[in-house]
């Protein structure tokens, strides 16, 4: 009885195993091997970034949003008053 649970058990984890593969085959990752590869080559890259980079270019970022967001500011009073100068005419 010990051996057939065992038996069974190893055939459930291998059919397990082969959706786990089908569904990453749905998503362009052809097995488990290829996700635990790409796996790593992401924490690679990730290790090769310093907390001081990522927060520089998030610092960067956040003063180019500013700057955006009031250059928008700034060209919706210009179309205010163009609207404004084009009534008066």
């Amino acid at each position: 009885m010990q051996v057939e649970q065992t038996v069974q058990q190893a055939e459930a984890i291998l059919r397990f195993t082969e959706e786990v593969d089908r569904r990453f085959a749905e998503h362009g990752i052809a097995s488990m091997a290829e996700f635990l590869q790409r796996y790593a080559e992401v924490e690679s890259a990730l290790a090769s970034l310093s907390a001081s980079e990522l927060e520089w270019a998030s610092g960067e970022a956040d003063r180019l949003l500013q700057r955006l967001q009031k250059m928008g500011t700034e060209l919706q009073h210009l179309t205010a008053l163009k609207s404004a100068f084009e009534v008066r005419h």
